[in-house]
C-alpha cells in the first residue's frame, strides 16, 4: 500500500510472525519426522545393526556391543579357578603354545588375553596390523565399560596372534583363575563379568583338586544356559578318582534348576599321561568338534540375545529422543533381529528411513 506522498509502506511486522510460524511449523514437522530416520552415524557402518542397537542401549553402556558382533569371528572363552588347566587346554587345541602361554602348577595367565587366530605370525598383535586387532576389539570395548563402571580401567589385557589355521573363524580368550579376592576388585568383577556376558560359547573348566567354585564366580552364570551358552569341562579326568557328586555339588550353584551332570554327557579331557595318551587324543578330538558346531548357530544366537535385550529394556527407554530410540527397536525386533523371517528392505531405507 502507498502512503500519502506516494511512497509504499514498510510491510507490517505480522510478516516477521509469519516467517516465525512458518520456522515454527518446520521445526515440528523435523521433530516428527527424526524418529523416522537412522542416525547418521550409522549410515555406511559396516555393522548397521550393532550401531543401531548401541544407539538405542545408550544408556545401558553394559549392554552395549562392539562393532564386530553382528559380523566378527566366532568368541569362545576358557574360565574357572585358578590352576585348572584352561591354557594347557587351549594349547592342546593349537597344537603348540601360543607365544605368551605360561603353564606352570601356580597361577600363571594374570591377563585377560584375547588369542586372534589364523595370523601370519604367532606373537602379540602388532600396533599396525588392524585386521588383526580388530578380531579383538571387544578388549578395548570391554575396558571401556569397566572405566565407565569403576571409575578406572583394567590394565591386566593382552592381544595375542596366532598362526593356528584350524580355529581361523574364532577368537580365544584365556582368564586369568577367578579368585575370591576378585569380588573386591571392581576391575577384575567388572571385566569377568563382562568376558562372560559377552562370549559366543564359554567352557568352564573344573579339576577336582581345585574343585569349590566361587559364589561370585557362579553369579555370572544366573542367565546362562548349561549348553546353550556354556559347557563344563571336566580336566584331569581320570576314572578311577572321577567325583561327580563333588562336581554336582558345585555345578549347582551355577545352574537355574536341579539338573545333574553325568559322566556320559560331560565334556572330559584325561590327563595328559603315558597311561592315559589315547583317551587324552580321543578327548581333544570331541572339544574340537564341540567347538566348530558353535560356528553353526553363533550369528543366529547372537540376534536372538540383541532382540531379547532390546524386549527387555523398551519400558525403560527415556528421553527427549525416545520416540525415535523406540521405533528402531520396533524395525530391529520385527525384522532386522527376526530370524524367522527375511528383513523388509523398502526403497526408502537405503535413505536412512527407519519405516
Amino acid at each position: 500500500m502507498k502512503n500519502s506522498v506516494g511512497h509504499w509502506n514498510s510491510p507490517p511486522f505480522k510478516n516477521a510472525i509469519h516467517i516465525l510460524l512458518v520456522l515454527l511449523y518446520a521445526s515440528l514437522i523435523c521433530l516428527h519426522l527424526i524418529p523416522f530416520i537412522t542416525p547418521l552415524h550409522c549410515n555406511g557402518d559396516p555393522s548397521p545393526n550393532c550401531c543401531r542397537y548401541n544407539y538405542v542401549m545408550k544408556k545401558f553402556n553394559t549392554q552395549s556391543v562392539s562393532r564386530s558382533f553382528c559380523s566378527g569371528p566366532v568368541r569362545i572363552a576358557f574360565v574357572g579357578a585358578w590352576s585348572t588347566g584352561k591354557t594347557s587346554i587351549i594349547n592342546a587345541l593349537l597344537g603348540h603354545s601360543y607365544s605368551t602361554a605360561q603353564v606352570d602348577p601356580a597361577p600363571t595367565t594374570d591377563k585377560f588375553i584375547c588369542l586372534a587366530l589364523g595370523s601370519p605370525y604367532s606373537d602379540p598383535i602388532r600396533s599396525d596390523d588392524y585386521e588383526m586387532r580388530k578380531n579383538c576389539d571387544l578388549m578395548g570395548h570391554i575396558k571401556d565399560i569397566t572405566h565407565n563402571v569403576c571409575g578406572k580401567t583394567q590394565q591386566n589385557v593382552l592381544d595375542v596372534a596366532d598362526r593356528n589355521s584350524e580355529f581361523k573363524d574364532f577368537v580365544f580368550f584365556d582368564t586369568p583363575g577367578f579368585q575370591s579376592d576378585y569380588a573386591n576388585d571392581c576391575t577384575y568383577q567388572s571385566f569377568y563379568s563382562q568376558i562372560i556376558d559377552k562370549m559366543d560359547f564359554i567352557y568352564v573348566v573344573w579339576d577336582v583338586n581345585h574343585g569349590k567354585i566361587d559364589h561370585q564366580f557362579a553369579s555370572f552364570f544366573e542367565d546362562k544356559a548349561h549348553g546353550k551358552d556354556y559347557e563344563m569341562i571336566y580336566n584331569r579326568y581320570e576314572e578311577a578318582n572321577s567325583n561327580m557328586a563333588f562336581l554336582n555339588q558345585q555345578y549347582g550353584r551355577m545352574a537355574k534348576g536341579h539338573e545333574l551332570l553325568s559322566e556320559g554327557y560331560i565334556l572330559k579331557v584325561h590327563e595328559n599321561t603315558t597311561a592315559n595318551a589315547e583317551h587324552y587324543l580321543d578327548d581333544l578330538l570331541m572339544l574340537r568338534s564341540k567347538i566348530l558346531s558353535v560356528n553353526q548357530t553363533v550369528h543366529d544366537n547372537r540376534k536372538i540375545s540383541m532382540k531379547e535385550n532390546l524386549i527387555r529394556h523398551r519400558d525403560m527407554i527415556t528421553g527427549f529422543d525416545s520416540l525415535r530410540k523406540l521405533k528402531i527397536l520396533d524395525r530391529m525386533v520385527q525384522g532386522d533381529l527376526n530370524i524367522h523371517s527375511k528383513p523388509k528392505r523398502s526403497f526408502l531405507s537405503h535413505f536412512g528411513m527407519e519405516l
